[in-house]
């Protein structure tokens, strides 16, 4: 049962770093700073790090924050596991940048509804911290995008500072695209973690190990989430580039330091959803199909992966 559980578990960790990685570094690549490659060891090596400093406390929350931590037993957690894979490894597939904890949290929520034991008052607080976040990265993104597009007589000396300084910026999307990539690891790490930890598989600390080194290698697996994020919904430039990993970097790292399990490729997502409705106007962004697709596919992915975790539960722990 155990190295079942662990391979489904490093099969997840590898699910979610494919879209952790395309929140991190689809802006250097889609401003062509960084080749995949060179973005893909970057990406390991910070997201790890963040973990480890501070992936402990969203850990905490998952394993018995949800539902009581007792209910977390090896097929329990298999089952957790098997679930939020299907629904990471379904948006891959379909190149849509999908959030790793409310895939996880679904599944959580669909043994717990089995057992008849939700933390509901949790869910709600985190509910609230979910949309607050995604509302503050977009309104950040957008407020400041505003004052740079379109270029006019107050703002054309920032564009005078790009031309004049071009190169610099460019290692500086590469220096926000690792805080962003660390700011990821803060939070999505702990995804399989927390889970693994509640069953006694491993220990938090060794968890985020383990687990971080194979989120990191997340980036070498599914190409799409990256080409969706960075080519598809807007091309970016350097400056916008920056401004977003920046802003959603921070509040990642604040929702992790408050054990708050963030989506943060969503939060990431739609500040890039920010600046195509400055350059291309609402309107337009909003009707795009990819646009439509991925915003389905944020609504339904949860229900379907909360509905698998539930019918399996019916199936399986009902004869444990």
């Amino acid at each position: 049962m155990v190295i079942v559980i662990l391979l489904i578990a490093a099969f997840f960790a590898l699910n979610m770093g494919a879209p952790s990685f395309a929140g991190s570094f689809s802006t250097a690549y889609g401003s062509k700073v960084l080749d995949r490659a060179r973005a893909g060891m970057l990406f390991l090596v910070f997201a790890l790090a963040g973990g480890l400093f501070f992936g402990k406390a969203v850990a905490g929350t998952l394993s018995k924050g949800i539902i009581s931590p007792e209910l977390l037993s090896s097929p329990a957690v298999l089952i957790i596991l098997s679930a939020a894979t299907l629904s990471l490894f379904t948006a891959n597939m379909m190149h849509i940048p999908q959030s790793t904890s409310l895939s996880t949290i679904a599944a959580i929520c669909g043994v717990g509804l089995f057992y008849h034991d939700v933390h509901w008052a949790k869910i709600q607080y985190l509910f609230v911290c979910w949309v607050g976040s995604i509302f503050v990265s977009f309104a950040l993104v957008y407020l400041a995008a505003r004052y740079i597009y379109p270029p006019r007589n107050r703002n054309f000396w920032v564009y005078e500072r790009l031309v004049n300084h071009q190169q610099r910026l460019k290692w500086f999307v590469v220096l926000t695209s690792c805080y962003k990539a660390f700011a990821q690891g803060t939070n999505n790490v702990a995804n399989a973690v927390g889970p693994l930890s509640a069953a006694g598989v491993f220990g938090v600390e060794t968890g985020l190990w383990v687990m971080g080194l194979i989120f990191g290698l997340g980036a070498f697996t599914f190409s799409g989430p990256l080409k969706t994020s960075g080519e598809k919904i807007v091309p970016l430039g350097l400056l916008t580039a920056t401004l977003i990993n920046v802003v959603s970097g921070t509040v990642t790292i604040i929702a992790s330091k408050l054990g708050v399990p963030l989506p943060t490729v969503i939060v990431y997502t739609v500040a890039i959803f920010a600046i195509g409705s400055i350059k291309d106007g609402a309107v337009t962004t909003l009707k795009k199909p990819l646009t439509k697709k991925t915003f389905f596919n944020w609504c339904i992915n949860p229900l379907i992966t909360f509905a698998v975790s539930y019918g399996l539960s019916l199936i399986f722990l009902s004869k444990t």
